[in-house]
């Protein structure tokens, strides 16, 4: 009745709930091979994940910054999430223009 520790196979992995079926899939970020108990998983690890979220908040910035300048009307790719006109020179003639105007009234 004594058992040899060493013969006995290995405990099987456990995933969720309990469950001891494993999914070899392929991550969609390096191409790795990795076993899941999700079927539905895409990313081998946490980084994997975080550079697909990374990415794609990157692209979501850049995709809302077409702009028009209030000033010439011209259409351009704001550098800056805040960005209103195309160039220098127009954000200071506005302000010279507005900043002239309120001397005036004054």
């Amino acid at each position: 009745m004594t058992r040899n520790a060493g013969t006995q196979p290995p405990m099987p992995e456990q995933g969720a709930m309990g469950s001891t079926r494993r999914h070899q899939l392929t991550c969609a970020v390096c191409g790795r091979v990795f076993a899941s108990a999700r079927p539905q998983a895409l990313y081998c690890s946490s980084g994997c994940k975080q550079a697909v979220l990374l990415q794609r908040r990157h692209e979501a910035g850049w995709r809302n910054r077409h702009r028009r300048c209030p000033r010439c009307g011209s259409v351009f790719v704001a550098r800056r999430s805040d960005g209103v006109f195309c160039s220098g020179a127009c954000r200071q003639a506005v302000h010279r223009k507005r900043t002239t105007h309120m001397k005036a009234q004054a």
